[in-house]
């Protein structure tokens, strides 16, 4: 927990930007947690998610038919964009500001009393103030 903070996040971050750079990486994937099993408690944040920052079709991942939960909880007008992603968990938030996507469908973790998004971030579309912040090239846009 002494390590869990702005400074130690900035080196973590540097260190993956050295990591892209140096093996030429493309595509950075995984997933990101909203704390608790309660989608409705996100609806607002996973409806932005899926309305504004759902992957492109060729790229997008979807969640096990017996996991999936579905993320468009609300009509994209009766979505709040600020409201919203002020409520996205910061490492989200750090994604979404990189112009990462979210796969479709999210998954209910019990064990882990979370619901995961899939985040997908191609390096080649990284905002060019956070490439040049973290130390990564952009590919395409450096080379």
């Amino acid at each position: 927990a002494a390590y869990r903070n702005r400074a130690v996040m900035q080196l973590l971050w540097r260190g993956i930007g050295a990591y892209v750079t140096r093996f030429n990486i493309e595509i950075l994937f995984g997933c990101a947690s909203f704390h608790g099993t309660d989608p409705q408690e996100h609806a607002m944040a996973l409806s932005y998610l899926h309305h504004y920052h759902l992957a492109p079709e060729g790229l997008r991942p979807r969640a096990l038919p017996g996991r999936y939960v579905e993320m468009n909880c609300m009509p994209k007008e009766q979505v709040n964009v600020k409201e919203a992603f002020v409520s996205l968990p910061t490492l989200i938030k750090g994604y979404i500001r990189l112009n990462g996507y979210v796969g479709a469908g999210a998954v209910i973790d019990k064990e882990y009393n979370t619901t995961d998004v899939s985040i997908i971030v191609k390096t080649d579309l990284i905002n060019e103030k956070y490439a040049h912040r973290y130390g990564a090239e952009v590919h395409g846009k450096n080379d």
